[in-house]
């Protein structure tokens, strides 16, 4: 959904296939000369509400991810949000050549924010759109 939403904006998408491993999405990132790299998820282990992670040392990173987590947070009755993190950790992080962020969508294993993750898809993917496209 994100990538339609994006693409009604005007942006051109690169990505969006499930099927390449962690290592591929991150080699087709960097070989493409994105402007920035985001990777969607949902969260588990019990917590509740989004959160966005960059790069620890990357200013664009974090002003991406700010943007992105702004947004989610603007959608009707957000749970609330867990801020923007920084990392040097994750692969799609470090690895990655254009500012790149982690978006933690909600809970998936929590039924409250599985609810408003299925309840709100539509409304969430326009928001990480807006995000990007603020960035």
């Amino acid at each position: 959904m994100v990538v339609a939403k994006l693409g009604d904006k005007g942006i051109t998408v690169y990505g969006g296939d499930n099927t390449l491993t962690l290592t591929q999405r991150i080699n087709a990132s960097n070989n493409t000369g994105v402007d920035c790299h985001v990777a969607l998820h949902s969260n588990a282990g019990g917590g509740t509400g989004p959160e966005v992670w960059y790069y620890t040392n990357s200013s664009n990173g974090k002003r991406l991810a700010q943007s992105i987590l702004s947004e989610i947070e603007g959608v009707s009755n957000c749970p609330k949000s867990r801020g923007i993190k920084a990392s040097t950790g994750y692969a799609e992080l470090n690895k990655t050549s254009a500012p790149a962020v982690i978006v933690e969508v909600a809970f998936h294993d929590n039924s409250s924010d599985a609810a408003w993750i299925i309840n709100n898809m539509d409304e969430i993917a326009e928001a990480i759109a807006d995000g990007i496209q603020a960035y």
